[in-house]
């Protein structure tokens, strides 16, 4: 995903990483923000999303498809660890500008993010958007010293089809720690995965017929969802559907 930031550079994808077993969906150390909760009024008013986060092991409330969409890629990042949404405010040219996101990723490093909606942006000489108070964003999170990276709309929607693969497969991945066997369905489907470039999970699913077909899925959208695992998949994740194993 392309962005503007303060410091660093975004990457045009999440990166993978070498693949533990017993790595777990939550990572319970300690996050240094709690979410602000939205008031009575915004649930009234707003587009409120809810969903139980694996990541998190907790819901999370966000407004409108913007953030939901923003959220479900930081949900999918295996790079990402934790995740706070409305973490804090940061004061922009005297006034208290709410961010939209902070996380963590396996590095150590923490980062924010604000996104901001297109009648907030102003079109750049190279078509691009960009979000009229790029500069005091940018004094503002320096002054602050933390990483800021603001998403425009445009650059999120980039991303369209991902993000569609990441909402239809969470429930899969929030089933996952309902399942009494999971290791040995991760080292199962790994193992299985791992003997080919690449395999369709209808192959995956015929060669480990001992195990019932939707607990075979469920691995599938777990294994991608902590980064084992890739897949040709747009929207959907099919037994057609190729997967091989992660680089690295």
């Amino acid at each position: 995903m392309s962005s503007s930031s303060t410091k660093g550079a975004a990457s045009a994808a999440p990166s993978r990483h070498a693949f533990d077993l017993a790595t777990p969906l939550h990572d319970g150390r300690e996050r240094p923000f709690s979410p602000r909760l939205l008031s009575h009024s915004e649930f009234k008013k707003r587009d409120v999303y809810r969903f139980v986060s694996p990541k998190e092991n907790r819901p999370v409330n966000v407004c409108g498809p913007f953030e939901l969409g923003f959220r479900l890629c930081l949900e999918f990042d295996p790079q990402v660890t934790a995740a706070t949404e409305r973490p804090r405010k940061l004061t922009v040219g005297g006034k208290p500008v709410e961010l939209s996101f902070w996380w963590r990723e396996r590095s150590g490093r923490e980062q924010h993010a604000l996104l901001v909606a297109d009648p907030d942006t102003l079109p750049g000489t190279d078509g691009k958007r960009r979000p009229r108070q790029l500069e005091r964003l940018t004094t503002a999170a320096n002054d602050a010293g933390i990483h800021l990276k603001i998403i425009t709309e445009p650059e999120l929607r980039e991303r369209s089809t991902r993000i569609e693969l990441y909402y239809h497969l969470l429930p899969f991945v929030q089933s996952a720690r309902d399942l009494n066997s999971d290791l040995v369905l991760r080292h199962e489907v790994l193992s299985v995965i791992s003997l080919y470039p690449r395999v369709r999970v209808e192959q995956v699913v015929r060669e480990l017929a001992r195990f019932p077909q939707a607990q075979i899925h469920i691995v599938v959208a777990e294994l991608f969802y902590l980064g084992a695992i890739e897949t040709d998949a747009t929207t959907r994740l099919r037994n057609n559907s190729l997967v091989w194993r992660a680089p690295g």
